[in-house]
């Protein structure tokens, strides 16, 4: 059994044709799904776009609803001298307040016999 030149000259020609047609329809094809997808992206852009104009427009709007108003502030200061402070958290007993009182006014108490009660010498004033 042999086959004929021309008839197998004729099937490898059909066969390369069917494969090269095969060929351009697969680019076919990936050129459609390209096309589809730039288009889709295309109205993502469009979209994004929209968006990002909206909100420029009510941004510029805001903006111009800004009123810039300068004011000068008048104040006047006062300034307190405090001489002799007494702090809260100082606890002398009423003996110790009198002994301080004594001093700051420069009275004499060397003659006074008698220790001030609830203080000793190395502790006074505290």
């Amino acid at each position: 059994m042999t086959i004929d030149p021309v008839r197998c000259i004729a099937l490898l020609l059909v066969s390369v044709l069917s494969v090269a047609t095969g060929w351009q329809v697969r680019d076919w094809k990936a050129g459609s799904d390209e096309t589809a997808r730039l288009e889709r992206k295309a109205e993502a852009d469009a979209m994004a776009r929209e968006l990002i104009a909206g909100v420029a427009e009510k941004t510029l709007a805001a903006i111009d609803g800004i009123k810039v108003v300068n004011t000068t502030i008048y104040q006047k200061t006062r300034h307190e001298i405090t001489r002799d402070p007494v702090y809260v958290d100082c606890r002398i007993p009423a003996d110790g307040v009198l002994l301080i009182n004594d001093a700051r006014s420069g009275a004499d108490r060397s003659g006074a016999a008698a220790p001030v009660s609830g203080s000793s010498s190395t502790s006074a004033g505290r």
